[in-house]
């Protein structure tokens, strides 16, 4: 069965940032929760939006998706899409190729510096 054990929270870093931070398992119940405000963040036309994955336990595949479209429309609209991921994620990532395409962080600082 699905998790639903998932939420995320958004906030704004000065001018041009947003910070989309999500907590629990992404799977196909819940991408809604992070595609819904990672797009609404990119909408918003302030430039880049770090996604903080920091506290994300579980990965499925349905979250690369989300990414890459997250970074196409950013990139679309002159911005850009940092990724914070813990290891599991990082490694799921990498080997997809995605190392090369989105610009990963290990923490939210370094994403911010």
């Amino acid at each position: 069965m699905p998790s639903l054990d998932f939420e995320t929270s958004t906030t704004r870093v000065g001018e041009g940032l947003t910070v989309v931070a999500a907590r629990g398992e992404l799977d196909i119940a819940t991408v809604d929760k992070l595609r819904e405000p990672l797009l609404d963040a990119i909408g918003d036309g302030r430039g880049g939006v770090v996604v903080d994955l920091t506290d994300v336990r579980f990965f499925a595949s349905i979250g690369i998706e989300v990414l890459l479209v997250a970074h196409e429309r950013t990139r679309a609209g002159g911005g850009a899409l940092k990724v914070v991921t813990p290891r599991l994620v990082r490694r799921t990532l990498i080997s997809v190729g995605l190392g090369e395409v989105l610009e990963l962080h290990d923490t939210l600082e370094g994403a911010l510096g």
